[in-house]
């Protein structure tokens, strides 16, 4: 009798359990109708023909799984849509999206839109607040359509997206950072390849405090700019051969990303270009500076790397400079000798070259080719000797604390650099009494 009641539970519980798996055979019945109307909808306007040759998958055959669709994903326990692509339907001419067909998508997470000739987005329900009825969505890809300005009345509903792609669209004008205000979960925004101009509102990217990649490329059309202070954001990759375009610009701050890769030839381009920095990025690996070799204007140029595989700036390459700068800083990048293209300037006032790997004497050479040099500072190298030249120096501040200097202090140093206020020779092995010059004028 025990037995029989045994086998009666396992049949039912087996019944049970086939029930549920054949249930999950196909999504729900909601969202197989939302997807066929919105294959109808694209449908119209495509230039593949009919409903049956727009995503041929997506039929009325009710054994088809629409989980299994093209372009369709499900989560495997709800069978609700969680990923969704268009498949590039190939409209003839544009065409406007109802976003309303996308609601009954309540679980979809990431939504693929791109090359579909959208050139516009509409609700007559619920306006512009129409894409915040999709709370999970995180992705959102509308690159290489014809969308306008007028989506960003759309977009800053979508309060959930981390990722959006707007690249390759007919965006113009200032830079939408106010109208994306709202999307404070977004950690990776494209915007390359439209027509922004305009001034370069950098501190309203305080608004996207989760924003971890931004593409550079968005700036490459903005061919007027004169300014672009992009420092202290989290730029990622390489940095754009486009941004060569630029040929008024006069001052570029790249420094505090995460920038890698070497400078683009492209940057020989740069024909007005005065300041240049890229300090405290992830550079990593040879690093060729000869991009900058034309640049007739460059007076400012920093650079230094953040990565624990250093960066190594070339120092032998022979070619000779255009630029006479007046700041010269490469910290901490892997420098055994002063690259070549030093001891073409005449005009520097500021040398830092802390953090390298630059042995032997200290360069007094510096002091006597730039005439107007007020601060030196050599800091954590393996330098071993100092000895100064007879030339006086208006030098006025000298660091080169944590180096491998012993023996004495250069007799001379006090009128040879009469006009020192600041010296820093800490963490070497230097003996003995300061010279008795110093403190003489």
């Amino acid at each position: 009798m025990e037995g029989k009641v045994l086998l009666g539970q396992s049949l039912i519980w087996a019944i049970i359990l086939l029930g549920q798996i054949h249930g999950y055979e196909s999504c729900t019945v909601k969202e197989r109708n939302a997807l066929l109307e919105l294959k109808k909808h694209v449908s119209l306007h495509s230039i593949k023909g009919g409903l049956s040759l727009v995503l041929p998958t997506w039929n009325n055959d009710t054994k088809s799984d629409c989980c299994r669709w093209w372009g369709v994903k499900c989560n495997r326990t709800s069978r609700r849509v969680t990923k969704l692509s268009l498949g590039k339907p190939f409209f003839l001419g544009t065409s406007l999206l109802n976003l309303s067909l996308l609601h009954p998508f309540e679980e979809v997470q990431s939504l693929d839109l791109s090359e579909s000739s959208f050139n516009g987005l509409f609700d007559d329900v619920e306006g512009y607040q129409s894409l915040r009825r999709l709370r999970n969505l995180e992705i959102l890809d509308l690159s290489s359509n014809m969308f306008d300005n007028s989506i960003f009345l759309f977009l800053n509903a979508a309060t959930s997206l981390t990722t959006l792609f707007l690249g390759e669209n007919y965006m113009d004008g200032p830079f939408p950072v106010k109208e994306l205000k709202d999307l404070t979960n977004l950690e990776m925004l494209d915007l390359s390849d439209n027509m922004f101009n305009g001034s370069m509102p950098v501190r309203e990217f305080s608004y996207l405090k989760k924003l971890k990649s931004l593409n550079l490329g968005v700036f490459c059309e903005m061919e007027n700019l004169r300014e672009l202070d992009l420092g202290g954001n989290y730029f990622v990759g390489q940095l754009p051969m486009c941004l060569g375009r630029l040929k008024k610009l006069r001052f570029l701050d790249l420094s505090s990303n995460q920038l890698s890769g070497n400078l683009p030839s492209s940057f020989s381009g740069l024909e007005s270009l005065e300041y240049l920095s890229l300090l405290d990025n992830s550079f990593q690996g040879f690093f060729s500076l000869n991009p900058l070799a034309s640049l007739t204007n460059l007076k400012v140029f920093k650079i230094s790397s953040t990565s624990s595989d250093m960066v190594k700036i070339e120092t032998e390459s022979t070619w000779q400079p255009k630029f006479q700068l007046s700041v010269a800083v490469l910290r901490f990048c892997s420098l055994e000798e002063i690259p070549y293209f030093l001891v073409y300037q005449k005009n520097l006032r500021l040398v830092d070259l802390s953090g390298n790997r630059l042995s032997g004497n200290i360069p007094t050479w510096l002091l006597e080719n730039n005439p107007k040099l007020q601060v030196l500072k050599l800091t954590n190298n393996s330098f071993t000797s100092f000895q100064m030249s007879t030339m006086v120096h208006d030098l006025q501040v000298l660091d080169f604390s944590e180096n491998h200097i012993s023996g004495l202090f250069p007799g001379n140093i006090g009128k040879a650099l009469p006009s020192l206020v600041y010296m820093n020779g800490s963490k070497n092995g230097l003996q003995g009494n300061l010279p008795s010059s110093m403190g003489v004028r």
